[in-house]
């Protein structure tokens, strides 16, 4: 089962960016040359589970914060230049999760540069990008 759930990890992950990046709410028409595809993904396992958090990217020198809340959630993408800082808690739900945090020119180049174990808590994960 774990061997079939990290086969299909990739296309899960590549099939949301895909999906968020064409999404007419998420285009922007003054997307800079510069601009990276990034994204804060949730892969679940278990039934239910409800999601809140934050994540501040930098898009034009500037920070930009967003607040996060799905249920049952896959994911979220914004274009910048890089993630700064995520923040994901479960409020509800039976489920655990894995967090991952991806950049990339494109859907097909993003590459996870954060990953978390699996959580079932209700404990945040904070991922703060390095200096």
């Amino acid at each position: 089962m774990k061997r079939k759930a990290f086969i299909l990890l990739p296309l899960v992950i590549g099939a949301i960016l895909i999906l968020q990046a064409y999404a007419p709410s998420m285009v922007n028409a003054q997307t800079q040359p510069s601009d990276k595809l990034l994204g804060v993904v949730i892969m679940v396992n278990g039934n239910t589970i409800k999601v809140k958090g934050y994540c501040i990217y930098v898009k034009n020198g500037k920070e930009i914060r967003k607040e996060l809340e799905k249920d049952n959630a896959w994911g979220w993408n914004f274009r910048g230049e890089y993630i700064k800082e995520v923040k994901i808690q479960k409020v509800s739900g039976d489920a655990s999760y894995r967090l991952f945090i991806m950049e990339g020119k494109d859907s097909a180049s993003g590459q996870p540069v954060f990953e978390s174990g699996s959580i079932s808590s209700d404990e945040p994960v904070i991922y703060k990008r390095k200096q």
